[in-house]
């Protein structure tokens, strides 16, 4: 694989989970746009993937979730980071990514439900973001630290994310231990229907 592909660091960060802190420092990948449509389930780019890695699809599809769960969805990601963007990046990019996530974390998507509970950071993320007045207000306020990200928002509150391996489902033994029933967000998809049809006009 090219050095430095989004592909490649995922599947290094599968490998080496140590790696996290790192990877959160550094800018996102040019093409990490390859990562969300893996986890959306574009069957073309997955082959792709597989051919260029030789790697089976479980394996790869565990990379690209892995990564968007610790590198995009750490507590501490800025709305730009969560949609994994940077911040120069137009209206329509931050939509298409929006729109790949939240079909990922979709409850019919995602089999046991437990990532579902990120979508409330993604919406919120495009809250921030959506259009060009509350950009601006979001760029003047957002604390920016190392490479974009800042300290955490207590508006983007999600799961915690750990260094563990993508299928022992951190956010269902958090829920758990504080004696919390893990809920699919059902309210929520309503909502997105809306929002996601009004992003087509």
């Amino acid at each position: 694989m090219r050095e430095g592909t989004a592909l490649e660091s995922a599947l290094g960060l599968l490998h080496l989970p140590s790696r996290v802190r790192t990877l959160r420092a550094r800018e996102l990948p040019a093409d990490l746009e390859t990562l969300l449509r893996i986890v959306a389930g574009d069957d073309s780019v997955l082959s792709q993937a597989m051919k260029t890695s030789e790697l089976s699809a479980s394996v790869v599809q565990s990379a690209a979730s892995f990564y968007i769960e610790q590198i995009l969805l750490h507590p501490e990601a800025d709305s730009y980071r969560v949609l994994g963007a940077a911040p120069d990046a137009t209206i329509d990019e931050l939509r298409r990514n929006m729109a790949l996530l939240l079909r990922w974390l979709h409850p019919d998507h995602e089999a046991n439900g437990a990532r579902a509970l990120f979508a409330n950071r993604v919406t919120q993320a495009w809250n921030d973001v959506k259009t060009a007045e509350r950009r601006v207000v979001y760029d003047a306020t957002r604390n920016v630290g190392v490479n974009g990200v800042s300290a955490r928002d207590p508006r983007q509150a999600g799961p915690p994310t750990t260094s563990r391996r993508p299928d022992e489902a951190p956010m269902r033994a958090s829920a758990q231990r504080v004696g919390r029933p893990v809920r699919r967000p059902k309210s929520i998809w309503r909502y997105l229907k809306r929002l996601m049809g009004q992003g087509r006009s």
